[in-house]
This record gives structure tokens, sequence and C-alpha cells, in this order.
């Protein structure tokens, strides 16, 4: 490389000509010398040959010292005097201008080397690392800068606060450089949609923020947002592949949406947190009535989190009756929650919430441990032959505890583990089958069994139908309610009956409200049947009552045909 290359230019900012080539033939006296000396009058042309590009640094002297302004390349102060004082702000360094040339390249050099580290060090502190926008930090900084800039104009900010969907699956399936390059595609479209004046900032691993300043009017953000979730809607090519992840937009307006950098940016998140109650791409604008559904949440959840140590739970059971002898074989354990002020909640009313909140394990292993209370209660009543089977969630499957603590229960209550079952979604199998698997092994090594429930309303169901070790088929409620009216859903029922008994499992219908239903699956060998038309779930104390009446009824049934 030539000695040209290397050269690195150094505005010396002084009026004195004379100052100036004596400064020149000092630092040409070094021969590992590798500055070149610009001199000028002003700070004016000073800021023109930034603007200009290749320099490196700049040199002053007294007489300009105290108006030096922070720039983007470090600046040495030349002193007068060898007793001059520290360095000043916006001075990165101070040297006696009679210093030996030797020095003051020395000077000039560890002032460069220093500016450069501190500033990689700024940006990296400032900045994302993989795509180069601002990170949260400077994203904050920009939202301050833009609300004092908004109140004092009287113009409309807004933030918008983005969350892509389905983004850990493509890392698990594809591979973090897969990741990566989406998160840097997901940057150039938002670039592509947003103004040079609007701030684009990466929040975290799959979330952007992006601060709109002076829209105009209503309309014009409505647009932004619109352009932002199309952009995001197209698919993204990576490896030869090509995937639809779908976004979550929540936008938060100043001041309307909150008065401080915080607060706005939690209600867009909240607002985001709304958008994601749909599917596909989705934007959502923060109210105050987000906030006070937020704040119920927050104190709905603290409720749940009491339920359990003030044992507030039940497990309400309904029967299911086998269609060729007609009597009750297994019973499904339902939890209720029963509200000091709401009354009693079914799960669809608190389920989601511990699922989210984790809580859903300690939930499941009091259902379990109720279950199998139950269950010895029901074989001192002569009900050995029944099945209790419980709900587990993919989260319960995922405790590395759940198959001690099952074993510690069966020995607890001696019970025949035979007669425990547990039911489990395609939901929960598809998001790890091979973890699902590993658990089911183990707890059929303890002796309980498993049912698939909802069957028919997942997309992989044959699939895993002949890995996983299933008892039983459960058809959901949504084909069974129409075999009485439409031809199709007949056929659709009766096929899956003939595909689970091919595979030697029980078939179980849920949803059955009317006779019509129940005779036209015993027609077509569908083995059991669960619903209202036998019985809604019922507290343990009614169930008893149920089943020894039911028991008796069967029973004089029988003697009135013989």
């Amino acid at each position: 490389m030539s000695a040209d290359r290397l050269m690195q230019r150094i505005v010396l900012l002084d009026g004195d000509h004379g100052a100036y080539l004596q400064l020149c033939r000092r630092l040409s006296a070094v021969r590992s010398s590798v500055f070149e000396l610009v001199r000028v009058d002003g700070w004016e042309q000073v800021y023109d040959l930034l603007a200009a590009g290749d320099i490196s640094a700049i040199i002053v002297n007294d007489a300009y010292v105290g108006s030096a302004k922070k720039c983007a390349v470090p600046i040495v102060h030349l002193a007068n005097t060898p007793d001059f004082a520290t360095p000043l702000e916006n001075i990165s360094d101070s040297i006696w201008n009679q210093a030996s040339a030797s020095e003051l390249i020395r000077c000039l050099t560890y002032a460069i080397e220093r500016h450069g580290l501190r500033t990689a060090l700024d940006h990296a502190a400032s900045y994302d690392l993989l795509t180069g926008i601002c990170n949260r930090q400077m994203l904050q900084d920009r939202l301050k800068q833009g609300m004092r800039r908004a109140l004092r104009n009287n113009k409309p900010l807004a933030v918008l606060f983005i969350d892509l969907d389905n983004f850990r699956h493509v890392n698990d399936t594809l591979g973090h450089g897969a990741g990566d390059a989406i998160i840097c595609e997901v940057v150039n479209r938002l670039r592509r949609v947003v103004r040079n004046t609007d701030t684009v900032g990466r929040m975290g691993s799959d979330e952007f923020g992006v601060v709109v300043e002076d829209y105009t009017s209503p309309s014009n953000l409505l647009q932004v947002a619109q352009k932002v979730t199309n952009e995001l809607a197209e698919p993204f090519f990576v490896n030869d592949e090509s995937l639809l992840l779908g976004c979550s937009v929540g936008i938060a307006t100043y001041p309307e949406g909150g008065q401080t950098v915080d607060s706005l940016i939690l209600h867009a998140n909240m607002a985001m947190q709304q958008a994601k109650g749909h599917r596909g791409c989705h934007f959502h604008f923060y109210d105050d009535r987000i906030n006070l559904q937020a704040n119920s949440l927050i104190e709905f959840e603290g409720s749940l989190r009491q339920a359990l140590r003030r044992n507030e739970f039940e497990l309400h059971y309904q029967p299911r009756v086998d269609l060729r002898t007609g009597s009750i074989v297994g019973l499904e354990g339902l939890i209720r929650w029963r509200h000091p002020e709401r009354g009693l909640l079914g799960p669809n009313e608190f389920i989601p919430l511990a699922e989210e909140t984790g809580l859903i394990v300690p939930m499941g292993y009091w259902v379990i441990a109720r279950a199998c209370h139950d269950l010895t209660l029901l074989q001192r009543r002569r009900f050995t032959s029944v099945h209790v089977a419980v709900n587990m969630s993919f989260r319960q499957f995922q405790d590395s505890q759940l198959l001690a603590t099952v074993k510690r229960l069966l020995e607890k209550t001696a019970i025949d583990p035979r007669m425990l079952e547990f039911e489990l979604t395609e939901t929960a199998v598809m998001q790890d089958p091979a973890q699902v698997l590993k658990t089911m092994e183990g707890m059929k090594g303890l002796g309980v069994r498993f049912s698939l429930d909802d069957f028919g309303t997942g997309f992989s169901s044959f699939v895993h139908l002949h890995s996983l070790p299933i008892n039983l088929l459960k058809l959901d409620r949504s084909f069974v309610k129409g075999i009485g009216e439409r031809d199709g859903d007949r056929q659709l029922v009766g096929a899956m009956v003939d595909m689970g008994h091919s595979l030697g499992l029980e078939v179980v219908a849920e949803g059955v409200e009317r006779r019509q239903q129940l005779e036209i699956l015993r027609t077509m060998g569908c083995d059991q049947v669960q619903g209202y038309f036998i019985s809604p779930a019922l507290a343990f104390e009614e169930l008893c009552y149920f089943m020894d009446a039911y028991s008796m009824g069967r029973e004089e049934a029988l003697a009135t045909e013989a």
C-alpha cells in the first residue's frame, strides 16, 4: 500500500499562515508521519471539509478552543503555554505547541484511535448489531426528543409496536441464520414504507418499534399502519423456502396514549397484544378500554393465584356411556372455579390465562390429585370399572416433575392406574411430538392410559396416531352436531369411526345432545358417547347420586326386558 493511501488529513484551524508552515515542516521531518495538514480560517470551512469527508482530526489553537463544538472527528488543542488546563468539553486532547514533532504525532494518533474506539462503543450501545438500526435505548431517546418537538410545535406523534408471529418456529426449524436473514428483511421492508424522518428500532428478538412524527392526520397514520401490515404479510424467502409469518402491530398516539416514553411504549405493546387476537397481520390502536382490560386482567391473575391456595377449584365430571351395554364406563373431569364474586366459572374463562402465566402446571397437578382422590371414593362405592379422564396441557408435559408426581399420587391413593386416563389435544401433540411421545411412554409404564381429545380439529392427526400410545379417539362435537341433518357429516364421522377401529382404538363421540345422534352413532359402531343427552358435567356429590340412579334405572329396564 502506498504512502499516499495511508495519509490522514488533519485540519488546522489557525489564522496564522506562518504557524501553519512551521507545523508542516515539523511534521514532515518525521519520516513515519502519515498526516497531511490543511489550514482553514474559521469553523464554517471546517464543517465544509467534514461534510466532504476524509478528515481524521482537527487542531485548534487558543483563539478557537473556546468555540469548539462536538464533531465527528477528534479535536486536539494546540496550547500556547505548557501549563494548559485540562481539556475542555468537546476537546479530545491538548498538547503544547512547542512539543516535539514525534510527541505531536503520538498525540494525534492516540486521539484518533481513542475517538474511534469511543465511537464504536457508543454505536454498539445505541444500535442493533445485526441490523444497524436503533436499539431499544436509542429508540426511547429518539422518542423522547420527538415528544418534545411534538409538544413544542403542536404536531402529532405515534409509536408503532410490531411483533412477528411464529418467529420462534423459524429459529427452531430453519436455524438462527435463517431467523437473522428474516429480521434483516423485516427492517428493509419497514424502511421502505416509512419516511426518512421516522425512526425504526429493534426492541427485542422479533419486536420492532417505529416512531412516526408529524403525520398530519389520523388517516395518514392509518395508511402507515396498513402499509406496515401489508409489507409484512408478504412471504419471506429463506433457503429457497417461502414462509408466511404474519405480524401484530399496536399503535399509541401522543399525548392521548401516554405522556411519557414508558407509558407510550407500554400502551403500544398492550395494543399489539390486542392485535394478536386476530389471525394474519393486524394492527390495533390503544385506548383507555384496553388499559382497563389490562388492569382487570392483572387483578384476575392475582385472584387465580389465590384460588389455588384457597382451594376454590372444583372438579366436575361428565359421564361416558358404552353404546353396546348402556353402562357408564368413563368420566371426564372438567375443572371449575368457584369465584367468590363471579360465581362458578367454566374453564374457558380462566384456562387461557393459566396457560399464559404458567399457573396451568400447579393447577394441572391439583386436577390429577383430585381425580385420584375421587377415584378411590368411586371404588368404595363399587364403581370399580369406571375410568376417570383429565385434560393435560402441553405445559404440563414439559414439566420435569410430571412422571414422579403422578407416580407418587398413584402410590398414595392406591388406585388402579389403568382407571386413570389423560386426555391431550392434537395441538398439544404438535407443539413437540418427540417430547410428548417420550413423556407418554414414561407415563404408560405406570399403567395409565391416554386419549386424543378434539380429534379431527388438528392437521396432523393421521401421522401421529400410529406412533403415540393412545387408547381412545374422542371425536370433536363439531363433527357430531350435524350428523342428523347432513349426509356429508354422517359420512365423515363414519369414516373417522372406521379409521379409529382399524387402528385398534376405541372411539368416543363428544357433544351428543339428541337421541337421534346417539342412534346414528350406534349404527356406525361408535363405542362410547358423551354429552348433554346423557348428562352435563356434575359436581362429585351430584355425580354419585346420578350414577346410583342411572344404575338402578338400567337394572330396572333390563329386568323389564327380561
